[in-house]
């Protein structure tokens, strides 16, 4: 992990910087693990092996449209940072 990233704090300002790096990310949200990919198609996000959202390779554009619970990335990572827990970052 880097430390130039305060992955105590699951801020928006966090998960972007750690995306415009091109970084793989596991995070934990009411018990579940996510898991934000970066593979050739662009980024998804995924749980249980399921994809949440079409891939894309626009970092603004996929935490606007992926969804949890019904709230953009955005949403929750701006109103609900203290309920998520940055994992693995790859």
């Amino acid at each position: 992990m880097a430390s130039e990233y305060n992955l105590e704090s699951s801020t928006i300002e966090t998960l972007m910087q750690l995306l415009e790096i091109g970084h793989e990310i596991e995070f934990i949200y009411k018990d579940k693990e996510y898991f934000i990919s970066n593979f050739q198609d662009g980024r998804s996000l995924i749980v249980d092996s399921e994809a949440l959202c079409d891939y894309t390779h626009d970092n603004k554009k996929f935490v606007q449209t992926a969804k949890i619970d019904g709230m953009t990335l955005e949403e929750l990572f701006k109103n609900h940072s203290e309920e998520i827990e940055f994992g693995t970052i790859y």
